[in-house]
Parts: C-alpha cells; sequence; structure tokens
C-alpha cells in the first residue's frame, strides 16, 4: 500500500468535482538503472484532451517496511515496492507514458477528495484507453519458466501454434507449475481489480518481463469450457492452473450479468485494506442498478452502519427476504453488527464461518418452489429500519425448537460416498435425536414421523411431491451434511445451521420462501424483540400449508 502522503510533502493539484477532473501522472523516459521522475497533469473526464492508462496491482501491506523512492513534481516520495516496480516495467525509454494510478493520483490523506474520487472509478476505467494491469515481478519464478505459461495460454486462447517445448515432460512440469503461481499472484484476490478488469475496453496484463493481452487470457478460460475434451497435456491440469483460471475468468464475466447481490457475495472473500471497499469496491461500476441509501462512496460511514445499509437495501431491491439466505447461522466478526445485516468482509475464522453453500441454496430458493409465506405480507421498497439496525418485518410463529442433532463431530464428506453410507454414519447420531424426543415429549411424535424424517432426509419436503429434481445424493451432500436435524415441539422435522439451540424459535416471515430460525432477544418473552439465526427447512410446511388461512394471525417483529 502507497503511504498517506502529507498535503505538506507534497502538494497536490486542486480538482474540480463539477468538472470531473482528475489527476494524470507522467511518467517522464528513462532508462532501466535511473531514478522515476513523474509529474501531475489534471484533466476533466467531460473533454479528454489526452488518452491515459490505468494502472491495476496490489497495494500491499498497510505496514510494509520496505518503500523505495519515486520523485513526483521534484518531490521525493516513499511508495511500495510493488508499485514502484510497476513503474518501472510501465516506463518507457523514448516517451512519457501517462498513467491513472489510485495511490498516487487521489490524495488518500482526504476523505472528502477520496470520496468523490472513488464515486468517479467506474467512468476512469470505462474511459481510459487501456488498462496496464501489474501481477508482479517473478520472484522465484524463472524468466523461461514464466515465457513458457504465457506462450501456453496463447496455444490455449489459439493466437500460436503449439510450442516446440511442449513435448518435452520436464519443461511442461515447469511452465503448468509457473501458470498455477500466476494465477494465484495476489492480485486476483484484491477486491478492486474485479472493476478494474472489467471495466476497460482493453487491457494487457505484465508478470515481470511478460505480457499478454486481457482478451488472450479470456479465450484461453474459455478454451477450457467450450471445448474440454481438447488434448491439454496433464500437468495443467494436475497441477491445478488451468482450472483457477477458468474459475477467475469466468467469474468475472459472470459478474457483468449477476444481480448486484451475487456480485456482493460472489466476490466478499477477496481482499481490502478498508472493509468498506468490499461494498465500494463493486456497486460503483454497476449502472443498471444503485442502491437506495448507498448511492455514492461515503468514508465517513463506518462498517458496521454501512453493511446494514446494503443489507437492507438489496431487501428493498429483492422485495424478498432472499438476502438473508444462505449464511448457515453465520457469525460476524464485526462488533456490533445486526443479525441481520452480511457481513461483507467476510468471516475469516473458520469456525464462525457458514458450512453451507450459499449459491445451492439460493438455486433452491428460486428453483424448487418453496412458498412456506404464501399468503402473508410481503416486505419491498416501504421496508422499514430504525437507526440502521432494527428491522421491522411481518409473520407468524410456527413452533419451539426442543432437541437438535448433536454436530460436535460433524461427518465429513469424505466418510461416505453416496446416500446409503451417510445413513450408516450418521443413522445412530439421528436416531438419538428422536430417542431424546420421545423421552422429553412422550407420544408427541406424529404417526407419520417416519415418512417424514424420510422426507426431510431425502429432500422430499412436501409430501405430495415424488421427486423435487435433486438426486438424494445431492441434496444429502449440500444440504443435509451441512447442516443439523432438529425436532420441533410440535414433532417437527427440520434442517437448520449447524450452531442453532433447543429454546430457539421457527417462524415463517413475510417474504421468506424458507422458513426461519429467530432467538429471542435477552430472554424476553412478550417484547416481539429477536435476532435471526438463518433459514431452516421443515418437512411439510415448506408450501404454505402452516400458514395457510392464518394471514390475520401476523405479528410486527423487531429483529436486532
Amino acid at each position: 500500500m502507497a503511504v498517506k502522503i502529507p498535503p505538506s510533502d507534497l502538494i497536490f493539484p486542486n480538482l474540480n468535482e463539477g468538472r470531473a477532473e482528475i489527476r494524470i501522472l507522467e511518467v517522464q523516459p528513462g532508462n532501466p538503472g535511473s531514478s522515476i521522475h513523474c509529474k501531475f497533469h489534471v484533466a476533466t473526464l467531460d473533454e479528454l484532451e489526452h488518452p491515459y492508462e490505468t494502472l491495476s496491482y496490489t497495494w500491499g501491506d498497510e505496514n510494509e517496511v520496505t518503500k523505495v523512492t519515486v520523485w513526483l513534481d521534484e518531490t521525493p516520495v516513499p511508495v511500495a515496492k510493488n508499485l514502484f516496480d510497476a513503474l518501472k516495467r510501465l516506463r518507457m525509454t523514448h516517451e512519457p507514458r501517462y498513467l491513472w494510478v489510485d495511490a498516487l493520483c487521489i490524495n488518500q490523506a482526504d476523505d472528502v477528495e477520496k470520496t468523490w474520487q472513488v464515486s468517479m472509478m467506474h467512468r476512469i476505467y470505462s474511459q481510459c484507453q487501456q488498462c496496464a494491469i501489474w501481477l508482479g515481478a517473478l520472484g522465484d519464478v524463472d524468466v523461461f519458466h514464466a515465457r513458457a505459461a504465457v506462450d501456453t495460454l496463447c496455444w490455449f486462447a489459439g493466437s500460436r501454434g503449439k510450442p516446440d517445448w511442449m513435448d518435452d515432460d520436464s519443461a511442461r512440469d515447469y511452465a503448468a507449475k509457473a501458470l498455477k503461481i500466476l494465477i494465484n499472484l495476489p492480485w486476483w484476490g484484491r477486491i478492486w481489480t474485479v472493476q478494474e478488469a472489467i471495466l476497460p475496453s482493453s487491457a494487457t496484463v505484465y508478470w515481470g518481463p511478460c505480457d499478454i493481452s486481457w482478451d488472450l487470457m479470456r479465450r484461453a478460460a474459455d478454451s477450457f469450457f467450450d471445448n474440454p475434451s481438447r488434448q491439454i497435456p496433464g500437468e495443467f491440469w494436475a497441477h491445478g492452473g488451468t482450472i483457477d483460471l477458468q474459475s477467475a475468468m469466468r467469474g468475472l464475466q459472470f459478474t457483468s450479468r449477476e444481480s448486484l447481490f451475487q456480485v456482493l457475495w460472489r466476490w466478499r472473500f477477496r481482499q481490502a485494506t478498508d472493509p468498506r471497499d468490499k461494498v465500494y469496491g463493486l456497486v460503483g461500476f454497476r449502472r443498471d442498478t444503485s442502491l437506495p441509501t448507498v448511492k455514492t462512496c461515503n468514508y465517513k460511514i463506518d462498517v458496521r452502519t454501512l453493511y446494514q445499509r446494503v443489507t437492507a437495501d438489496l431487501i428493498r431491491l429483492s422485495t424478498d427476504l432472499q438476502p438473508l439466505i444462505g449464511r448457515g447461522g453465520e457469525v460476524s466478526e464485526i462488533p456490533g453488527l445486526a443479525s441481520w445485516a452480511v457481513d461483507w468482509h467476510g468471516v475469516r475464522d473458520d469456525s464462525r464461518r457458514s458450512t453451507v453453500n450459499f449459491w445451492d441454496h439460493h438455486r433452491r430458493w428460486h428453483g424448487l418452489g418453496y412458498t412456506a409465506d404464501r399468503g402473508l405480507r410481503g416486505v419491498g421498497q416501504g421496508l422499514k429500519v430504525k437507526d440502521d439496525q432494527i428491522l421491522y418485518l411481518h409473520g407468524l410463529q410456527l413452533d419451539r425448537i426442543c432437541v437438535v442433532e448433536d454436530r460436535s463431530k460433524g461427518t465429513c464428506v469424505e466418510d461416505y460416498g453416496s446416500a446409503g453410507s451417510l445413513f450408516l454414519t450418521s443413522g445412530g447420531r439421528w436416531g438419538r435425536v428422536i430417542t431424546q424426543f420421545q423421552e422429553q415429549y412422550p407420544g408427541q411424535l406424529p404417526d407419520n414421523w417416519m415418512s417424514a424424517f424420510l422426507g426431510l432426509i431425502t429432500g422430499k419436503l412436501v409430501p405430495q411431491d415424488p421427486n423435487h429434481g435433486d438426486g438424494i445424493d445431492d441434496w444429502m451432500k449440500n444440504m443435509v451434511r451441512p447442516q443439523a436435524v432438529f425436532i420441533t415441539e410440535s414433532g417437527r422435522f427440520g434442517l437448520g445451521p449447524r450452531n442453532i439451540q433447543p429454546g430457539q424459535e421457527v417462524w415463517v416471515l413475510g417474504g421468506s420462501r424458507f422458513p426461519v430460525v429467530l432467538s429471542r432477544r435477552d430472554g424476553g418473552v412478550d417484547d416481539e424483540c429477536f435476532t435471526f439465526a438463518g433459514e431452516c427447512f421443515v418437512y411439510g410446511v415448506m408450501r404454505g400449508e402452516a400458514v395457510e388461512g392464518r394471514s390475520s394471525e401476523q405479528r410486527e417483529i423487531k429483529l436486532y
């Protein structure tokens, strides 16, 4: 990360927000071993007089000890070594190069300027002549191996023939290892690089002395997906570089057509020095949609407030509670964050992170016809939120959880290869759940309890449906294994987050196709104040059976 340069040391040319002005860095020509000299120019995006390039790179650690000096308007400026290496690589010998570099062209010590400059990132990257993507220096990678990896990508993309060295076993192995390193460099894990890769009309990727166009990398990734039978040497599959490249490039392609909620979730585990940039780095580049209360970047808002506003806005946009779904009981690491708000920073502690597959839960939300809230009052633009902290919703209490499966010794996916083997490894634990319920509530299990239990475990949550379109193995792997079986006081069987507890309540809320698990706040009984634990699946209620004819019984609740 570039240091925040005090204004007394470097005089930043003033910018006019109304004219959409930016600073452009002129990197003056020089020989490879000479000092780097630059100077500022002020330009308006409304009337560009000179084309410029943008630089996409990783800032690195804010506390990085190694700093290198560049000269900016005759002032010595310490910058992180990765930025210095990028400028040195991009500097030309005989003519200047015009770059927009966020760490230098924005006064990072001025939050007001930073706010409106970051809000213009969409225009800055969309209007650039091209983007120079700097992946970093080669480090320990041999230059010949790095060039071989780039040659391989060009071959995969169809821009050149098969390299002569491809018939050599050791050369293929070195190239495959280098490709794996290339696609796992820190640049691929930074939040800002998502829009920096998508918005420019053209981009070139630089890795040490090597370079390749972004378009060729995209075509190489597409070749793996569109033509998987192509004879790609096994080393490239074995080391994983081809899969990683395909995943990264196709993820960026999906981003252009996914909903804003899906985009935020897809990239939430990318890195950002400022956790607020997990939002600002993504919402700004989508011009087809916007958040009602988070229209621009605002670095005066704290992380907790921002994440709560974003989640509430996403509920308003979707007109349902879909943004609350798929977290699997995940516990945020942000102090004071409302239980219903998504932690966009991404939980790093594995013990607090969700074990459920977010995308699988959302596929089921959209594709299986669940309508647990059928007939209840929904949510939408009129969503009521108090102090950015309390979410007001309407719903019906369905039941209370009394017995929960013990997941302290969870079943690993390696423990079974089919639904049958999962029954064998988990059957004893499930049996103890049923036995415990019968001991606490004798005679309360319904007559059809075996059918209900098997329906829950096999994914046939609606008795009249012979099949929900999923195989049993798929349901058990993606839904049963990551969650916990529970039984309610009235004898209903359900699946919910692993960390659910007896005493928590099962509710059907207007706007949620799935029932949800709530905890009464501070043990209160009369006051309808709750915290959100997660969605659940309950046999026999997924098509609105439990709320049919009860819409007049809805109560307003407050989620904290």
